[in-house]
C-alpha cells in the first residue's frame, strides 16, 4: 500500500468567505434566508404573544452576574469538548488549540449567516493540506451525528420524568429519523466503497472526486471504542451546557434541577434544527418558553432565560469567533501536510 502523494492533497490556499453573486453556495444563503427569516418571526411572535415584556426587561436587569458568568465558563467547556471530540474524528496531528479555534469560529459564522455555513466551512479548514474537502465534510457529519445522539440520549432519559407533550414528540421523531438516516448513509457509504477500488481519482470530475472522498470518509470502520470514546466527549459536552442552563436559571430567578436541565438541553439544541434565521433567533425563544412551561415557569421568566441562556453562547462566541476568522484569513490555519493523520488514506 502506498501512501496517497503530496500532489493530490488539497492546497493550502486559504478559501474566501465572500461569495460571487450568482453562485450555488450564495444561492443556497438566499434559499436559508428566504425560509428560515419568516419562520424565526413566527416564533419569536409565538414567544412574546401575551408576554408582558417590560416585566421580562425587568428580569434581565436583575440579573446575578456570578451565576452568569458561571454558565459562560460552562460554554467554554462545551466547545473544548466537541473540538476534542471532533479531533480525534479527524484524526490528524493538529494541536487541540486548533480545533478550539476552528469550532468556534464555526459557530460565530453560523450566528450571523443561515444555513449552517459555518459547519462547511470547519470541513474546509481541517482538510487544507492534510486530505481532500470531502473527508473534511465527512468529519463534520460525524462530530455533528454524536452531537444529535447524545442530545437525543438526553431527551429519552429525561421525557418520562417531565412531559408528553406533542411538540415534544414531534422533536424527538424528527431526531430519531436523522439518526436513522445518518445511519443508511454509513452503512450505503460502507457498501459503496467495498465495491470500489479507493484512490482513483485521476479520471474523475471535481464533484465525483467529492462524493467518493465524503463516503470513503464516512465508510472508515469505527470500532465500538472508538464510537464510545467519541459519545463520551458528547456526553460531556452536553452536560456542561445542562450545567450551564442550571447557572443561568439561576441569575434570572429560575430554579432548574438536574434532570430539568437535562431535558431544556435537549429540547433547545435539537429543536433549533427548524430552519430559522443565524442565531436561532425566534426559534430559540419559543422553545425556551415552551420548554420551561412544563416545569411551572412562566412565560416572562421562561422568555428572560431563553434570553440570558441565548446571550451566553451567542455574544462570546461571536466576538471571539471574528476574531479568530480575521486571523484566519491571514493564514494562521494552513495545515502543513506534516499534521495529516488518519483520514489520509492509503492507495492500492
Amino acid at each position: 500500500m502506498t501512501v496517497v502523494p503530496d500532489s493530490v492533497v488539497r492546497p493550502t490556499a486559504t478559501p474566501s468567505l465572500p461569495e460571487v453573486p450568482g453562485s450555488p453556495r450564495s444561492r443556497s444563503l438566499v434559499v436559508a434566508a428566504a425560509i428560515g427569516i419568516p419562520v424565526s418571526i413566527v416564533f419569536l411572535y409565538l414567544a412574546i404573544r401575551g408576554t408582558d415584556l417590560g416585566a421580562v426587561w425587568g428580569t434581565l436587569q436583575g440579573v446575578h452576574p456570578l451565576p452568569l458568568l458561571g454558565a459562560v465558563a460552562c460554554m467554554g467547556a462545551v466547545y473544548w469538548l466537541q473540538a476534542a471530540r471532533w479531533r480525534r474524528i479527524a484524526d490528524t496531528r493538529l494541536p487541540q488549540r486548533r480545533f478550539v479555534e476552528m469550532v468556534v469560529a464555526g459557530v460565530a459564522v453560523n450566528n450571523v449567516l443561515p444555513g449552517r455555513v459555518g459547519d462547511w466551512l470547519r470541513a474546509r479548514w481541517v482538510s487544507r493540506g492534510a486530505y481532500s474537502y470531502g473527508r473534511g465534510v465527512a468529519t463534520v457529519v460525524l462530530d455533528r451525528g454524536f452531537d444529535i445522539l447524545a442530545l437525543v440520549t438526553f431527551l429519552l432519559v429525561s421525557l418520562p420524568f417531565v412531559t408528553d407533550e406533542g411538540w415534544v414528540d414531534r422533536i424527538v421523531v424528527g431526531s430519531v429519523l436523522v439518526l436513522a438516516v445518518l445511519g443508511v448513509l454509513l452503512v450505503a457509504a460502507r457498501s459503496y466503497t467495498r465495491r470500489r477500488p479507493r484512490g482513483r481519482r485521476e479520471h474523475r470530475g471535481l464533484p465525483r472526486r467529492f462524493v467518493r472522498d465524503t463516503l470513503e470518509g464516512l465508510s472508515d470502520p469505527l470500532s465500538v471504542e472508538r464510537g464510545l470514546v467519541w459519545f463520551g466527549f458528547s456526553v460531556a459536552a452536553w452536560s456542561a451546557w445542562a450545567l450551564g442552563a442550571v447557572l443561568v436559571g439561576r441569575a434570572v430567578g429560575v430554579d432548574l434541577s438536574l434532570l430539568d436541565a437535562v431535558f431544556v438541553t435537549a429540547a433547545l439544541n435539537l429543536g433549533v434544527a427548524i430552519p430559522s434565521s443565524p442565531g436561532f433567533v425566534g426559534t430559540y425563544q419559543w422553545l425556551g418558553v415552551s420548554a420551561l412551561a412544563l416545569f411551572g415557569v412562566g412565560r416572562e421568566e421562561g422568555l428572560a432565560f431563553a434570553i440570558a441562556m441565548q446571550a451566553v453562547w451567542y455574544v462570546p462566541t461571536t466576538i471571539v469567533g471574528a476574531v479568530l476568522l480575521f486571523a484566519n484569513a491571514r493564514g494562521a490555519w494552513r495545515t502543513p501536510t506534516s499534521a495529516a493523520g488518519g483520514l489520509r488514506r492509503a492507495t492500492g
